[in-house]
């Protein structure tokens, strides 16, 4: 993607060599308003541009048709005498107004460099070039023409020129693209309306419009980009919806291919050629646009420093993709969506945690969450959960998780201390050691933020599904306190049955730690419950008969 807008040179090269460097420093010096067209509010652009020599090839054939690569502004450079522009120069500037005017273009302006002093004389003064220029092309349009004087000397004068005409190139460049993006979104509103049209295509109107995203942020109004993408992303999401409701659209058949691959996403990419080299040629999955679409998000969202929207943003993308993929129905191999979906949560929270700003907190907690209920589930399907026997198939399921996620990115922007998303989710899946090992740091992440944020509920959720680790691993110490502080949030909100259920745990764990005065009380509280069935009453009543019959020295545990 071009970063700058491309604005032609023509006249004296060597004349412009000189000015170039000047010009190029004093162009994004100050900004400039934009006044855009449709009643939209004005924005402040700070403008940078590539000076390239004037072709007649590289002019745009068709307006309307492109906005990226094409330039849009044309200027003419010369510092002549009055008879060298007689001689030549007029003839020159006729023919170079010319071939613009056969291409349709409208936006130029020459400049006249003026070398000579400031001479007072009382004699009438004689005609001079800029007069020329002025009666010959610009009588109708006399901010094309603007005179430069003495631009190297470091004079008042010579910076109050040097001023008025940066501030005229930048206005009449802004003018240039509001003339052409003008025409370029009717095109693409016609593009847009057809979309209910046979042969309509939303991957080339992807393209289309994401140029105009492109032009927008060549400017820096990223906000406007993201509208751009922001619009995408709803219109693509309607058509899923309207799928699922039975209506048909050829395109999108394309998206229920069979997933082969499941990489994560790369937020280091700022535009990531090869998805949307994809995207263009139709042979994109859902994952592979839904990805691309994201990452351009992101990508705008990082310049527009809002970290915690970025975070704010992706559980619901995260939700929406499994989600589209279930209502297109798309196969794909068991494991391969939470695979997705763990690299992808671990590579947005590296993005956020760039950020000082602590409040996007409030997002990143759900992530972890998200991220480590994902590895849960990935643990038992490939059979890495304490007290499970890893089957051959299993073994085969593990192998094409890890072959399918590619290694593309494996260690893009990660030093050898921080290991990427994906290597550690191919480190986890490797042995049961190392998904213990992760599981433990996942779960401890998640917990963490979520007391830190005041989400104390969902810490101790968290920590209840983890004693349940902990006792298959027969870690019955580490289960009881987890267990304790969930049973002690249960009891305060009042859910009694979901405390008497966690109580038939903590029992269990008591009875392993020999906590016997402790086990007591909970065969006591379990024994009354009104929420268990009579035959767990019964047994732990009995159980609280038995053992208080035994010697006192053997009931001392707790």
């Amino acid at each position: 993607m071009e970063d700058k807008p491309i604005v032609t040179f023509h006249g004296d090269k060597a004349l412009f060599d000189k000015l170039r460097t000047l010009l190029w420093r004093g162009l994004p010096r100050e900004p400039v308003e934009w006044r855009r067209s449709y009643g939209r509010a004005p924005k402040k652009v700070t403008l940078e541009a590539h000076f390239v020599p004037f072709s007649v090839e590289a002019l745009p054939r068709n307006i309307g048709k492109a906005l990226i690569g094409i330039p849009f502004f044309h200027t003419y450079w010369t510092d002549c005498d009055i008879d060298n522009y007689k001689s030549f120069v007029k003839d020159d500037i006729n023919h170079w107004l010319s071939s613009l005017k056969t291409q349709g273009l409208h936006d130029w302006l020459i400049i006249w460099i003026n070398n000579e002093p400031l001479i007072k004389s009382k004699l009438l003064p004689r005609t001079s070039v800029i007069d020329k220029i002025k009666n010959d092309f610009c009588g109708k349009v006399p901010d094309r023409y603007i005179v430069l004087v003495e631009p190297f000397k470091n004079d008042s004068r010579s910076s109050e020129s040097w001023s008025h005409m940066l501030v005229r190139i930048r206005q009449l460049i802004l003018q240039a693209y509001n003339r052409n993006m003008s025409k370029y979104e009717e095109t693409m509103r016609g593009q847009r309306e057809r979309r209910n049209q046979q042969g309509w295509n939303f991957c080339h109107y992807f393209m289309l419009q994401e140029e105009l995203a492109f032009v927008h942020e060549m400017l820096g109004l990223y906000d406007e980009a993201l509208v751009q993408y922001d619009e995408l992303d709803a219109l693509f999401t309607q058509f899923i919806l309207n799928h699922s409701l039975g209506e048909t659209t050829p395109w999108l058949s394309n998206f229920c291919d069979a997933g082969s691959r499941w990489e994560g996403l790369d937020l280091s990419k700022h535009i990531d050629q090869n998805l949307r080299t994809k995207i263009e040629e139709g042979q994109a999955s859902l994952i592979d646009f839904r990805s691309y679409l994201f990452t351009r998000q992101s990508s705008l969202l990082v310049l527009l420093k809002r970290p915690c929207e970025l975070a704010q943003r992706s559980i619901p993308f995260l939700h929406n993709c499994v989600q589209e993929l279930n209502i297109m129905e798309v196969p794909m191999p068991p494991g391969s969506i939470n695979c997705w979906v763990f690299v992808n949560c671990l590579e947005i929270l590296n993005t956020c945690e760039k950020y000082s700003d602590s409040s996007h907190s409030l997002f990143t907690a759900s992530l972890w969450e998200y991220a480590w209920n994902k590895l849960h589930s990935l643990g038992e399907l490939c059979g890495l959960m304490p007290g499970i026997e890893t089957t051959s198939e299993q073994l085969h399921t593990v192998v094409n998780l890890i072959s399918g996620m590619g290694d593309s990115h494996l260690h893009v922007q990660y030093s050898n201390i921080k290991m990427s998303p994906m290597a550690k989710l191919r480190e986890a899946l490797s042995s049961a050691v190392a998904f213990k090992k992760h599981y433990f740091e996942m779960s401890e992440l998640a917990m963490g933020t979520f007391k830190h944020i005041g989400r104390i509920r969902s810490a101790r959720l968290i920590g209840k599904t983890l004693a349940t680790f902990y006792m298959k691993m027969g870690e019955f110490q580490k289960a009881e306190s987890y267990l304790s502080d969930a049973l002690k949030t249960y009891k305060q909100e009042g859910w009694e049955e979901l405390a008497d259920r966690t109580r038939i745990d903590l029992a269990e764990c008591q009875k392993q730690n020999k906590h016997t005065h402790k086990y007591l009380k909970s065969c006591v509280h379990l024994a009354i419950s009104s929420n268990l069935p009579l035959d767990f009453k019964v047994q732990y009543f009995e159980d609280f008969i038995r053992m208080s019959k035994e010697p006192r020295e053997q009931c001392h545990g707790g």
